[in-house]
């Protein structure tokens, strides 16, 4: 369980973001490196919240993953952004983020209770949620670094 939990949590600490410095206009810059501030910062966030054998369920783990997670979504949504392109990623950055924290609960729930079942259904959702995080970075990379 516990690998699986490290793994899910891996998958989204992996992605990358870039800041940008030059090439477009100052709002798309400024905008960008906002977005891409709160997503690295939350992605930090969940680096911080793994507690190797703090917790032999990994439910712990799983419950500051998914509080990192809201607070992402949360913070994300917070930013001001006049691109549409770029509220668009961040709507569907946000979308992202809380079902990997839905998930992250629910696995933790399950594993609380020691219920395989629902430990394999959670895990398949965060599997899916998970998997959408590099598209998206990929698209709010080259969009950024577009001129």
């Amino acid at each position: 369980m516990r690998e699986q939990v490290s793994k899910a949590a891996l998958l989204l600490i992996g992605a990358g973001l870039l800041a940008l410095g030059t090439g477009c206009g100052k709002s798309k810059i400024s905008e960008c490196n906002a977005l891409i501030e709160v997503i690295n910062k939350g992605v930090q966030s969940l680096e911080k919240g793994q507690k190797a054998g703090a917790d032999p369920t990994g439910a712990a783990d799983l419950k500051a993953m998914a509080e990192a997670m809201d607070k992402v979504a949360a913070d994300a949504a917070l930013v001001e952004l006049t691109l549409p392109e770029l509220q668009k990623f961040s709507g569907e950055y946000q979308a992202m983020a809380k079902e990997v924290s839905r998930a992250a609960r629910d696995m933790a729930t399950a594993a609380e209770a020691k219920d395989s079942d629902k430990i394999n259904v959670a895990q398949a959702a965060m599997e899916k949620a998970v998997k959408q995080e590099d598209p998206l970075v990929d698209g709010i990379n080259k969009f950024c670094q577009a001129p």
